[in-house]
Parts: C-alpha cells; structure tokens; sequence
C-alpha cells in the first residue's frame, strides 16, 4: 500500500470515529478543550490536607465501580462523590452527583454485566492512581464475547473523602470503538498499518 493509501485510509478511519463521536451524542462542549483545561487547573489546585481516612474512600470509590449493575449503582453515587465534583471518563465530563449517577445507570443498562478489577493504587500526595482493568459485555456490541480494556484513574477526594476530581485514562479504541460494527473493522485495519 503506498503512502497516500495509508493517509487516505487513516483520514477515514478519524472520519468514521470523529462521526462516532458524534452518535455517542457529545455535546460541542465536550469536544473542545474546557475539560482538558479543567482537569488541569483541578489537578494543581493545592488541597488543604489529603482525608484522614483516604483509605476508606478509595475502597468507597471502588466498591461503587467494581460492580457495573443497576443495584449496585443506585441511590450510592451521592456519598461518593462531592456536589462540587469534576468527572470525565474519555466519553463524558460531569460535574454532580446526580449527572454521574444517570451516567452510570443508563450504562448499566446497556449491558449484560461489567465489572472493574482493581490492579495497584499509588498515592502521592493528595493525588490517588488507581490502574484497572474492565470486563464487560454489551447489549450491541460484539454481544458474543466479552471485553477487556485497561486503564487509570487519578482521584482526589475533599476532606470528608468524597470525590473531588476524576479522570480516566485508557484506551476507548480497543474498549468500545473497535467493537461497534462496520468501524471497528476499519479502526483495527488502520491500527495494523500504522
């Protein structure tokens, strides 16, 4: 394959995930830089003093997400994270409990069961990093096989150990976008040529 083809074949492939994006219903606000801008100034934003029982609230933040079920769920999002709270998991940023928790129930229901395995936490600081790996079937995505993606978060929690800050960093491509039919053929044939 020449070089042009390789371009020409790489444009369409960010044309079909730019147009992805687009169906994943991300509002214009989403794809500009305010997030990226946010999560920055939130990340140097000195805090008075990491919670006295930091632990209990990563196990908090855990035990909310390691079981991706509407039961699980439910009612819970409030006593993890702060009012005032910054989230963005790649496809969404939110800024309040009740939007996280919408954002997570919807989720639930498009699959037929998720759940995050916990791999190592380094605390630095009043900076928490949590490396995970997610298994899940979807209800329309390759609904025969499980997926696998990995990732991180890096949290902070205020001083009553609620979550202040989060903010995903893994690889969307391989856990959702090379699933989702017709585009995930052209996004795995791209990636091979790269």
């Amino acid at each position: 394959m020449s070089r042009r083809q390789k371009l020409l074949t790489l444009a369409t492939a960010l044309g079909i995930v730019t147009a992805l994006g687009g169906c994943l219903a991300l509002s214009p606000h989403q794809m500009d830089h305010s997030q990226i801008d946010a999560y920055t100034e939130l990340a140097k934003k000195p805090l008075p003093a990491a919670p006295a029982k930091q632990r209990e609230a990563i196990a908090r933040w855990q035990a909310l997400l390691a079981d991706f079920s509407t039961e699980n769920i439910r009612g819970k999002v409030a006593g993890v994270y702060a009012e005032d709270t910054f989230f963005n998991d790649t496809l969404k940023t939110l800024r309040s409990p009740q939007a996280i928790e919408d954002y997570l129930l919807e989720t639930c229901e498009m699959l037929h069961y998720g759940r995050v395995e916990y791999e190592d936490v380094a605390v630095s600081g009043e900076d928490v990093y949590v490396r995970w790996r997610m298994l899940y079937r979807s209800k329309k995505l390759n609904k025969k096989q499980d997926i696998i993606t990995i990732g991180m978060s890096h949290l902070r929690f205020d001083d009553q150990g609620k979550v202040i800050l989060h903010q995903d960093f893994w690889d969307a491509t391989r856990g959702i976008f090379e699933h989702v039919p017709l585009v995930g053929s052209g996004i795995r044939a791209v990636k091979k040529r790269l």
